[in-house]
């Protein structure tokens, strides 16, 4: 038997190349997820509302992974349509039909927490109005794109049981290609939509640089969604829909990954420095230093006398004393500000039993 149920083992199938493919982004997402876990709330002591979003958006691409898995195996796959079982259709269409509100609750998710991350820094004005009217706009469209979705037939079932010969379905091509114009809308949108306050920002160039080219990752998203377009133009019968979906698992736990990568800087700089002082401890002799992780980096100062005279006073800066909210978030998302004072006392001895410093 092959790969399909009820078909022979040379039966041309791209079924498991999709499984795998849902497999790895799946496991890929999930871990870059948990980093991002770790530093919120294991070293920054920041967990927000974009992260906990998060967690019901992997769980949504993950059902819509291992529905589509499923779905391989009664036929999602299949090159040509004569060999696809008769006895394989009613299962395979409903299993698409159970896929779709995993697919769509999944690419809100991942818009709702870049969103709500903005909230963090956009603490008031026009910016802050116009990010809370795109939630709206963002949670009405999808919720729309749910309810058409799963009425695309009336009645419902005629969407998977071929059985059912009356009623009417509303045309597939033309639906599945406005609502992903809609997406890609959407995707430039929330994309373009923190640009002009870090542009306008007083924050170093080189950090503005690389948190604008991290937001521009999202590009790959909107990127997908045009590729998702020309194979649902593409869409002849049921069978087409194998590259359709395959695009729909890259494009979810993509999505979670580009979120997430720009909260791991402190991670990395932890790493980085890390291995920095393990190459040079035993070949210079700077001072101690503290590299302090306090949530949401906290404004508290701490003094730590070290040998010879030497003093030595670590700040961890908070938001009120840098230039304003902007660079609070990117202390809160990317980087930790460090600033090291050393104060050094001569002594002189003077008179017998006196000593002036």
């Amino acid at each position: 038997m092959g790969w399909t149920y009820n078909t022979p083992d040379h039966v041309a199938n791209d079924g498991p190349q999709i499984s795998t493919v849902a497999i790895v982004l799946t496991t890929v997402s999930l871990l870059v997820l948990l980093l991002r876990f770790y530093v919120r709330g294991c070293m920054l002591k920041a967990m927000g509302a974009d992260d906990y979003v998060l967690i019901f958006t992997w769980l949504a691409a993950c059902g819509f992974a291992a529905v589509s898995i499923v779905q391989t195996r009664w036929g999602l796959g299949l090159k040509h349509l004569g060999d696809m079982p008769k006895e394989n259709v009613y299962n395979f269409g409903l299993i698409q039909y159970i896929g779709a509100p995993f697919y769509i609750s999944s690419i809100l998710g991942f818009k709702m927490s870049l969103l709500l991350t903005y909230l963090r820094f956009m603490t008031k004005g026009t910016a802050r109005t116009a990010t809370i009217v795109v939630i709206i706009a963002c949670v009405m469209f999808h919720l729309s794109f749910l309810l058409v979705q799963t009425n695309l037939c009336q009645p419902a079932a005629k969407q998977w049981d071929p059985r059912i010969t009356w009623g009417r379905c509303l045309p597939a091509v033309p639906f599945y290609t406005s609502m992903a114009s809609f997406t890609i809308l959407f995707d430039i949108t929330v994309m373009l939509l923190p640009f002009p306050v870090l542009l306008r920002s007083h924050i170093q160039k080189r950090k503005k640089v690389v948190l604008l080219g991290l937001l521009a990752l999202g590009t790959f998203i909107t990127i997908i969604q045009i590729i998702r377009i020309r194979t649902v133009k593409n869409l002849a019968n049921y069978l087409d829909s194998a590259s359709l979906i395959m695009w729909s698992t890259v494009e979810n736990n993509l999505g979670i990954i580009v979120v997430s990568i720009p909260t791991l800087g402190p991670l990395f700089k932890y790493y980085a420095e890390k291995t920095h002082k393990g190459s040079t401890a035993n070949s210079t002799s700077h001072p101690q230093s503290l590299y302090a992780l306090k949530s949401r980096c906290g404004t508290k100062e701490g003094s730590f006398p070290l040998s010879s005279g030497v003093h030595q006073a670590t700040h961890v800066r908070g938001p009120s004393e840098g230039t304003g909210s902007e660079e609070f978030i990117l202390c809160d998302i990317a980087t930790i500000t460090k600033r090291t004072e050393f104060t050094l006392s001569t002594c002189v001895k003077g008179e017998p039993h006196s000593v002036k410093c």
